[in-house]
């Protein structure tokens, strides 16, 4: 799917709406809390959320806090999750989700696992390099620049990535840290 969109439709709380909400929402929605809504505006970097129980907020779930891989689900997909943070400079609810609803199989790298050489490296190209001819219609970034784009976007960006998974960035060169950031270039921007 390469349909993005902002919040704009029929029912979606306007600007002045939310900035007027805004104290309210923080209040009715502290860090921790636990959050359902659906989907309103579709980006590359992440998904807006309209919020269940809280008519005139709007949350944010960032692609670089999804799993390896991940595709921003569709407009209207129902969403779980919790609050992670508060943006007050636009008035954005931060959200961490609990299924980003991508419907193809991630490639096999979990958040803690790490190869250990480059035999394990080469297996892990292989099967990306299969994802992209079984499916490689669906990917993000289709051309060599756009991905080499967004391979250089989410290696500056991977502290982010290693926080919102409780890891620490690797520090010396590390072939997971490779493949992690060949497989996030599939998709992010």
């Amino acid at each position: 799917m390469t349909e993005y969109t902002w919040p704009k439709g029929v029912g979606d709380p306007t600007p002045e709406d939310i900035r007027r909400a805004w104290p309210a929402t923080v209040s009715a929605l502290p860090v921790g809390a636990a959050v359902t809504g659906k989907v309103i505006g579709r980006q590359p970097f992440g998904v807006f959320v309209q919020l269940d129980g809280v008519p005139d907020a709007v949350g944010l779930a960032e692609i670089f806090s999804s799993p390896p891989g991940t595709v921003p689900p569709p407009l209207g997909f129902a969403i779980s999750g919790s609050v992670v943070d508060h943006a007050e400079h636009n008035y954005q609810v931060r959200l961490r989700l609990d299924d980003w609803g991508d419907e193809r199989a991630p490639l096999r790298l979990e958040a803690n696992e790490r190869l250990t050489d480059l035999e394990a490296l080469g297996g892990f190209l292989r099967c990306l390099r299969q994802d992209f001819e079984a499916s490689g219609d669906q990917w993000e970034n289709r051309t060599l620049d756009s991905f080499l784009e967004a391979l250089e976007a989410w290696v500056s960006d991977a502290p982010g990535w290693y926080a919102n998974h409780d890891e620490e960035l690797p520090t010396d060169a590390d072939w997971t840290f490779i493949a992690r950031a060949l497989s996030a270039a599939r998709f992010y921007e």
